[in-house]
């Protein structure tokens, strides 16, 4: 019965017989055992092994942030060398296998799921970090962490871009321009590569910069997830400026959201580049049982003096509590939230994301969100986990880079807004799920600039987006990125994140 029921369920959810057999105890029969993965396991490293399902080393590499709708995995090759790398995805190609790569396992977006009977190379051990003798550059190995990159760093009195979730790996970030607290100060974490190895879909390596092979070194930086495995970046740092940071976090009622946003952009008006506004719209019963509140952040790379003056406009909104604090750079995640603990981490939820990029907040528009997302979760309480964040970053830096030097899109944009809808896995709740978050971002998008041309964010792109609202609606951006797709990877390997073609 057990056998007719899941046999049931494959048919209904579209459920791959690879998953039906390992969820029975088969997972032997999960995997393609005409291929002699003997042969290579003798191609690779001392160090490098190979997983396959029911071996808790599998497990641990397929695990991911968002299962659903998660890559198909028969096989996990963990590396440890570049060569490893093209070793895999030569075998792979050879025996007519897909390939991902994985670091951080944080991805999430639906062509994840066009990978089946895949090759996951968990690349990380590739995880060096060494600074440069002239303490201007570092080599980061492209399977370290944001968490390992930051403290590492920090550690030896630098300092540079990154993503802010800790949990995430630091290549991915990067691929799609990478925001962080820097940004403002320093440009995009795409900004600060100066080269990198790539392992292209046919498994030769080659180096990228403005030198060498200077067409993909643009697309690399905003459109990289399409082009190859990063193993190593050559990747600028900076000396620590500030041993500690302030930061404030206000809770205000919803009631306040209007006077909030209009006074946030008046505010970001003159935003000092060391500054961010980091904002969730979301329910805490415990603070209001009714509505969702305000969780509101500033945080400032200067002297406690000055942060409080910058913010000092926001106490006289008369917020329900105030939390004021210092921490080194490397604390924040963690308290906004983004540690290793925190939501931005959990695992076992399914959560679909929709950003949009914003020149300044629509207030009637956040409103109708607002309103969309309290009548929601009382509606379909299944929902409550779901939250509104808006990070408005420092743009100086992004915005002195010209637009045309590398495939981001999107440096125009001053707040960046994504409602990540969460909850427990439940496939009647999926649809709905969906729905409520187009709901929130097509309120947005209407109050927008542009209510007609949507920016998505590639990193948090859902992916039923276009290819114009994620690489750009520029003709001429769109067709280079073909151009260098047909020329770099003419069968399209790398197909399963946001694909160009």
């Amino acid at each position: 019965m057990e056998v007719l029921a899941a046999g049931v369920g494959w048919a209904l959810n579209n459920v791959s017989p690879q998953k039906v057999l390992r969820r029975l105890g088969l997972a032997y029969l999960a995997t393609n055992t005409s291929i002699p993965w003997e042969e290579l396991s003798s191609r690779l490293s001392p160090e490098a092994s190979i997983a396959f399902p029911g071996e808790p080393t599998f497990s641990i590499s397929t695990s991911r942030w968002r299962e659903w709708h998660s890559p198909d995995v028969s096989v996990v090759v963990r590396v440890q060398t570049e060569k490893d790398v093209q070793e895999t995805i030569r075998y792979a190609n050879q025996h007519g296998l897909p390939f991902v790569a994985r670091s951080g396992g944080h991805g999430a977006t639906e062509a994840l799921a066009d990978a089946k009977d895949a090759v996951l190379i968990d690349i990380r051990g590739l995880d060096k970090i060494q600074v440069h003798e002239s303490g201007r550059s570092a080599v980061i190995g492209g399977g370290a962490s944001v968490k390992q990159v930051v403290h590492d760093l920090w550690a030896a009195g630098k300092q540079t871009v990154t993503g802010i979730c800790e949990c995430v790996g630091f290549s991915a970030p990067v691929l799609g321009g990478g925001h962080g607290w820097l940004q403002g100060q320093y440009g995009l974490a795409a900004d600060q590569v100066l080269s990198a190895r790539l392992i292209l879909p046919n498994g030769d390596a080659v180096t990228v910069s403005e030198k060498t092979n200077s067409d993909l070194f643009w697309a690399l930086r905003g459109a990289g997830h399409n082009f190859g495995i990063v193993t190593e970046w050559d990747y600028r740092i900076y000396d620590i400026q500030n041993p500690t940071w302030s930061y404030e976090i206000f809770i205000f009622a919803g009631s306040k959201l209007e006077a909030l946003l209009e006074m946030t952009n008046e505010m970001i008006k003159t935003q000092p580049p060391e500054v961010t506004h980091w904002v969730y719209i979301l329910r805490i019963p415990e603070i209001d049982p009714d509505h969702p509140i305000i969780w509101y952040a500033v945080t400032y790379d200067g002297n406690v003096q000055q942060a409080r003056e910058y913010a000092k406009p926001l106490h006289a909104l008369a917020p329900m509590n105030v939390e004021a604090g210092e921490a080194p750079m490397p604390d924040l995640a963690p308290i906004f939230y983004m540690g290793i603990d925190g939501v931005g981490c959990a695992k076992g939820l399914t959560g679909l994301r929709f950003p949009i990029g914003l020149k300044t907040y629509n207030v009637q528009a956040v409103r109708k969100a607002y309103d969309e997302i309290d009548e929601t979760i009382r509606r379909v309480p299944e929902l409550a986990g779901s939250f509104f964040i808006l990070e408005s970053y420092a743009n100086q830096g992004v915005q002195a880079i010209d637009e045309k030097s590398t495939s981001f899109p999107h440096r125009s944009d001053e707040i960046l807004v994504t409602p990540y809808v969460m909850y427990l896995p439940n496939a009647t709740i999926d649809p709905i799920a969906r729905e409520f978050g187009e709901k929130l971002r097509g309120h947005l998008l209407r109050g927008s600039d542009d209510p007609e041309r949507l920016r998505a964010y590639v990193n948090y792109a859902h992916g039923h987006e276009s290819m114009g609202a994620i690489y750009g609606w520029e003709d001429w951006r769109l067709n280079r990125l073909r151009n260098l797709k047909a020329k770099w990877d003419p069968e399209n390997k790398m197909r399963f994140y946001n694909p160009i073609v």
